[in-house]
């Protein structure tokens, strides 16, 4: 049985305790069949006339309590059956190499044996008492104090470690940079803490920094394009061989790349293939180690609830208060490397530029405790250019300030046009003549009037001129996006090109912003009235 595994997963070191565990659990079972029921070898325990003796002994050896019915430890059981059926296997081969036809039939009997009663006599109780076990069970779900304070500590930390690597080189002062740094990409990416201890130090070098695609960008916010440049993603292999990525922020490079420099002065083996690799040892440090320690240090309501399995859940369950639609729900569960539908209807981005530019606006949104300010809204509503200072290039706040401001002055009236002009002459002062003249393009046209929110713009200097939407133009609008107004629905940057595309001479002077302004208000309108 260990030469079976060590031939399938003998390649990945990783696995050699999962092999171990295997035979641990065979060997407990071997162990109460020679000394309760004189059977000495798993050859002899796979013979038909032994089934029920080697049923017995796997209920002895899982707990079964004969009253309730019921197993201690039915995922031993589960785990038992399996291992038997794959002992069976072993020994049929066997048979077939070697010519007996004994053991051939004897071993080819057990497994009709299996098929038929294994699921009667064991499984289906073990099963039954597993989802048993999960009824009325207590949330588990980590409060967002806690996340917050843990975040703050691995900060602190972290910042300590790396400073104190730098100046003095040591296998402690490594091990707790290593150890923060570690924590720090778990807790922000909410991944399986196994695979990103696991991450080789040649995935984190050959990441992709190939800066975002021009056509690509056409579909992404100023701030999703920033996003983009302001995180690295690097793929790792996930449960069964899935490829998974995990975003990391400058900060986090910063200390991946301190690390990689002191490696062999800290006494990490050149053998190491880890990223976060132990001092003269080949294995690399335990996610779920670190997290318990930093949780207890932290000073969390419930450090027991900071583990990986729970910040899982924590953000698969919390992503429910969101508004999100079938295919940004598909983004989170492909992100978080669950099972997903095989065809994507709505996928439009390619996977990379999804992950870092609408996924990585969830994950700061979880970190930074405002997941309850953005209730109702879709990956594409997400705001959060004031929680996070992007390292961009210059003139950042030059291109924000334009684009607030083009979308400060195309705003489409929420009155009918008729009433538009007297209404603002109305409100205006007689005295009061700027911006009567330069805020249109033509004169008889009129001015179009911001909601209230807006007023506080208005004030601001304007780069690009108002210009009122003409009755070609909302009526081009109106024919792709109406059930998006009546709906409340906000319009995305994809669906706004196609309509471009499609009506291109009557919106060629329009933005795509300009548009998705358009829609936005008059939705809002829409459900004023």
């Amino acid at each position: 049985l260990a030469q079976s595994f060590f031939n399938k997963h003998g390649q990945d070191p990783t696995k050699h305790e999962y092999i171990r565990q295997k035979i641990r659990e065979v060997g407990r079972l071997l162990l109460i069949l020679r000394k309760d029921y004189s059977v000495y070898n798993l050859e002899e325990a796979v013979r038909p006339s032994n089934f029920h003796t080697l049923v017995q002994a796997v209920k002895k050896v899982s707990g079964f309590d004969e009253e309730k019915h019921s197993f201690q430890t039915p995922s031993l059981a589960l785990k038992l059956g399996h291992s038997l059926h794959k002992i069976c296997d072993i020994i049929n081969c066997k048979a077939l190499m070697t010519g007996d036809c004994e053991l051939k039939k004897s071993t080819q009997a057990f497994k009709k044996l299996y098929s038929t009663k294994w699921s009667e006599l064991v499984s289906h109780t073990a099963l039954t008492t597993l989802d048993d076990k999960h009824f009325n069970k207590p949330s588990t779900l980590p409060f967002t104090e806690d996340v917050k304070r843990l975040h703050q500590h691995l900060e602190k930390v972290g910042n300590s470690a790396s400073e104190t690597l730098k100046c003095d080189p040591s296998p402690q002062a490594y091990g707790e940079l290593c150890k923060t740094t570690l924590s720090k990409i778990i807790l922000f990416n909410r991944r399986r803490g196994g695979e990103v201890s696991k991450m080789h130090l040649s995935a984190f070098a050959t990441r992709d920094t190939s800066p975002l695609h021009k056509d690509v960008a056409l579909g992404l916010s100023q701030f999703e394009q920033k996003l983009c440049a302001h995180f690295s993603r690097v793929e790792i292999k996930g449960k069964r061989g899935r490829k998974v990525a995990v975003l990391l922020s400058p900060d986090m490079v910063e200390a991946i790349n301190i690390l990689i420099s002191r490696r062999q002065e800290c006494g990490v083996p050149q053998e190491n293939p880890f990223l976060f690799a132990r001092p003269h040892c080949l294995t690399p440090f335990r996610a779920q180690d670190c997290l318990r320690l930093y949780s207890n240090q932290c000073g969390a309501q419930r450090p027991d609830l900071l583990r990986s399995t729970q910040l899982r859940k924590h953000v698969a369950t919390l992503s429910q208060v969101l508004n999100l639609k079938n295919h940004e729900l598909d983004q989170v569960a492909d992100f978080l490397g669950h099972d997903i539908r095989v065809h994507r209807e709505y996928y439009r981005l390619p996977e990379a530029t999804t992950q870092l530019a609408k996924i990585s606006k969830l994950l700061i949104a979880l970190d930074k405790g405002a997941l309850s300010d953005l209730q109702g809204k879709t990956l594409e509503e997400i705001e959060i250019e004031d929680e996070l200072d992007l390292t961009d290039s210059d003139g950042g706040e030059e291109s924000e300030t334009e684009e607030l401001t083009e979308c400060s002055t195309n705003e489409e009236p929420s009155e009918p046009p008729g009433t538009r002009d007297e209404s603002k002459r109305a409100r205006e002062p007689v005295d009061d003549i700027s911006g009567t003249s330069k805020d249109v393009d033509s004169p008889g046209e009129g001015t179009s009037q911001a909601f209230p929110e807006q007023e506080a713009q208005k004030k601001r200097p304007r780069r690009i001129q108002k210009r009122p939407w003409s009755p070609k133009e909302v009526a081009a609008v109106m024919k792709y996006f109406s059930k998006h107004i009546n709906t409340g629905k906000l319009a995305s940057f994809i669906e706004i090109e196609q309509c471009k595309k499609a009506e291109y001479l009557v919106l060629k002077g329009r933005s795509p912003q300009n548009i998705r302004d358009f829609v936005r208000n008059r939705g809002k309108a829409k459900k004023k009235s």
